[in-house]
C-alpha cells in the first residue's frame, strides 16, 4: 500500500514538473515575442523619426534630393550634412537588416524594407556616397546592399530614381 502511494506520489512530482517545464516554455516564448516586437518597433520609430526631421526641414530634404542625384554637386558642408542625414537612416536599416538576419524580423516585413534599402541606395549620388562609407557597415550588410539585386518594381521611397518623393 505504501508503494502504491509512493508511486502515486512520484508520478504525481513528475507530472508537475512537466507543467511547470511547459508553463516556463511558454512564458519564454511569449517574453521572446514580446522582446522582438519592442525591437522591431524601435527600428521603426528611429526611421519614422528620421524621416519626420528630414522631412520637416527644407534644407535637408533638399540636400538629400541633391545628393541622391548626384553627390558631387553637393558643397563641402553639404557633403557632410549629407553624409550625417544618409548614415542615420542607412544605419537604422542595417539595424533593421540584423534583426532580420537574427530571426526577429519575419520575412514578410524584412522584404518591404530590403526594397526600400536598395531603392535608397539606387540614385547615382546615393551610389557614389555608398561607396565612400560602405566599410563603416557591417560585412553582412555590404553584402546584402552589393549583392541583393532589387527589384524592377521599387516601391515609391524617400528618393525615386530621380529624386526625393517628398
Amino acid at each position: 500500500m505504501l508503494d502504491a502511494l509512493g508511486n502515486i506520489g512520484d508520478f504525481l512530482g513528475g507530472l508537475g514538473v512537466v507543467i511547470t517545464l511547459i508553463y516556463l516554455a511558454a512564458q519564454i516564448r511569449q517574453n521572446t515575442m514580446s522582446s522582438r516586437t519592442e525591437s522591431y518597433q524601435a527600428a521603426v520609430a528611429a526611421i519614422s523619426d528620421w524621416t519626420r526631421d528630414v522631412g520637416s526641414n527644407p534644407a535637408s530634404s533638399r540636400i538629400v534630393e541633391a545628393g541622391s542625384r548626384d553627390f558631387e554637386v553637393l558643397s563641402p558642408e553639404e557633403r557632410v550634412q549629407f553624409n550625417l542625414i544618409m548614415a542615420a537612416l542607412v544605419r537604422n536599416l542595417e539595424n533593421i537588416h540584423f534583426q532580420f538576419t537574427h530571426g526577429a524580423i519575419d520575412e514578410s516585413a524584412w522584404s518591404g524594407w530590403a526594397n526600400r534599402t536598395h531603392s535608397l541606395l539606387e540614385p547615382a549620388g546615393a551610389k557614389a556616397w555608398w561607396r565612400t562609407q560602405e566599410a563603416a557597415y557591417s560585412r553582412e550588410f555590404r553584402r546584402f546592399v552589393d549583392e541583393q539585386k532589387p527589384s524592377d518594381d521599387l516601391p515609391e521611397s524617400i528618393v525615386r530614381r530621380d529624386g526625393p518623393a517628398v
